[in-house]
Formats: structure tokens, sequence, C-alpha cells
């Protein structure tokens, strides 16, 4: 009996010290990425390259990845084809539900929620996308890589109105 109390004790200390993971709401990381949802949304593509490092790369529905300023030019491409963009989670007034995840042995990965809205240029048509991006930190506290995972049928269809439309001009 001895033993068994003896072998259940060590069990339960063994598991007790295993590391675990710890997420974090309103920590500085979290508050970085919340700040790039700012920059996006007033069409400042510096303000979100500050947040990453220079050789950083987006995974954006793909498997493929592209560096951060091909991205970038992307994402800035967006306040050319839509108005009235925004970024919303629930309805408190946030731009999205951001947490970031401390993996022990492994680093931060801070992942945000949102509802991406847009009013199409060429359509005018309102859009909504929910999306989610997983920030991978890295050395210096810059964002080392990110996934991004969302359906852009409707952005696709909006992008082939405005071409077709630019090339009858």
């Amino acid at each position: 009996m001895k033993k068994l109390i003896l072998l259940i004790t060590a069990v339960t200390i063994s598991f007790s010290c295993e590391e675990k993971a710890t997420i974090e709401f309103d920590d500085p990381k979290s508050q970085a990425v919340l700040g790039i949802f700012e920059a996006y949304m007033a069409n400042d593509m510096q303000g979100i390259a500050n947040a990453y490092a220079d050789d950083a790369y987006v995974f954006s529905n793909s498997t493929d990845s592209i560096p951060i300023a091909e991205n970038l030019t992307l994402v800035a491409s967006h306040h050319e084809l839509f108005d009235n963009i925004e970024c919303i989670w629930g309805n408190e007034g946030r731009s999205a539900w951001v947490e970031t995840v401390t993996y022990p042995g492994f680093g931060k990965v801070s992942k945000a929620w949102f509802l991406w809205k847009g009013v199409g240029k060429a359509s005018g048509e309102t859009i909504e996308v929910p999306t989610h991006i997983s920030y991978f930190w890295g050395n210096e506290d810059k964002i080392q890589r990110s996934y991004l995972r969302n359906d852009t049928s409707a952005m696709a269809k909006e992008v082939e109105l405005a071409q077709s439309m630019a090339a009858e001009e």
C-alpha cells in the first residue's frame, strides 16, 4: 500500500511540474497586434511593417509564403478597392479578439479573430469576411511570420469587377 501511495504521489508531482501554455490578453504583444489593426484601418502600411522583422514572411490562405513587403502591397490594395473598411469583434467596439499564448519550449504566438467588412468601390456591395490570423513572434519582439485564414471569394469578385470596369474605360 505504501508503494502505491508513493507511486501516485510521484506521478502527481511529475505532472504538476509540467510547464503549461499560458494565455494573456492585455500584454504588450497582444497590444502590438491591436496596433496593427489600427494601422491597417488607417491605411498605414509602415505602421504594420514596424511590427514585423525585416525578413518576416506571411502565409496568406496558402502553403506558400510571401515576404512581408509583398504582403503589405496586397493589404494596401484593400483600400483601393473598398470603402468603409472595418475590423470588428463582438459588440464592444473592439477591432479584434487578440490573445497571446506562450508555449513552453516554443515561444509566443498571438492569435486574432475578427470580422472584416468593406464596401466595394466597384459594386457598392458590403461584404463581410470572418478572419483568423496567427502571429509568431521572433527575436527582438518582432513578428517573424504570420498565417492568415479566411474565405476571400467575395473580395475576389470585387477585384474582378473593378478590373473589368477599368478595362472598359
